[in-house]
């Protein structure tokens, strides 16, 4: 794990303006808040633990290359993914400003990656409000994200989680068509369901004319939004 110096920032602009913190900030407007915020750039290899679960999040992180998965692992030793961090995501948002700063979850890397951290609160006459209420926005939409996930976990059909999740993804875009960012291990991990039965589930379900797939791009076919399963 190697540590950079934060003039490297300004190699990841293009990333940054990718995230909600920086969103419609100019150059000028990144450098300085990045110049605000201080902190440090970790290298991370494949494999490498970022957090584990029950660590304290003392500072928020910004993915800014390669992937972080957030998972949970049972008793058992299977691991359960929650969620994928791509470049310009933000890592701990959702812990730090909790009371107790304990993470729920663990998060390590799928391949390798940089991560910038940062104190969330470097001091109330530095931190800009409108920077806090961004760090709010992001933090009520992971919420909104938590209840679908929620929602779709409550359904015991394979095929309805299935639905459900195509759905919301495609609401999100505003089309029927969707590539998804999961292989199809990773996409039976997220819904909780065995892989050899969300294959068989997805092949009746493009018997049945309810979607079309390849690989990781699906289209829900016409009716599909008001299909109701047994």
């Amino acid at each position: 794990m190697e540590q950079h110096k934060m003039g490297q920032l300004e190699n990841y602009e293009k990333i940054l303006t990718r995230s909600c913190l920086f969103r419609q900030k100019n150059k000028e407007e990144i450098k300085k808040l990045c110049s605000l915020l201080g902190g440090r750039i970790q290298d991370y290899g494949k494999g490498q633990l970022l957090l584990h679960e029950g660590d304290t999040v003392g500072q928020l992180g910004i993915v800014l290359e390669g992937e972080v998965r957030i998972v949970r692992i049972d008793m058992e030793g299977n691991e359960r993914l929650f969620q994928k961090l791509v470049p310009s995501y933000m890592l701990g948002a959702d812990v730090v400003c909790t009371p107790t700063r304990q993470s729920p979850y663990s998060a390590y890397c799928s391949q390798d990656a940089k991560v910038w951290y940062f104190d969330w609160m470097p001091g109330h006459e530095k931190w800009e409000e409108e920077l806090e209420r961004r760090l709010m926005a992001f933090i009520a939409n992971e919420n909104v994200r938590k209840f679908y996930r929620i929602d779709i976990l409550s359904t015991k059909s394979v095929r309805m989680r299935v639905l459900k999740y195509l759905r919301i993804q495609c609401r999100k875009r505003g089309s029927d068509t969707v590539e998804i960012p999961y292989s199809r291990e990773e996409m039976a991990n997220y819904l909780c369901v065995n892989r050899s039965v969300l294959s068989d589930e997805l092949g009746r379900m493009q018997k049945e004319g309810l979607i079309t797939f390849r690989k990781n791009r699906f289209t829900l076919c016409e009716g599909v939004s008001s299909y109701n399963n047994r």
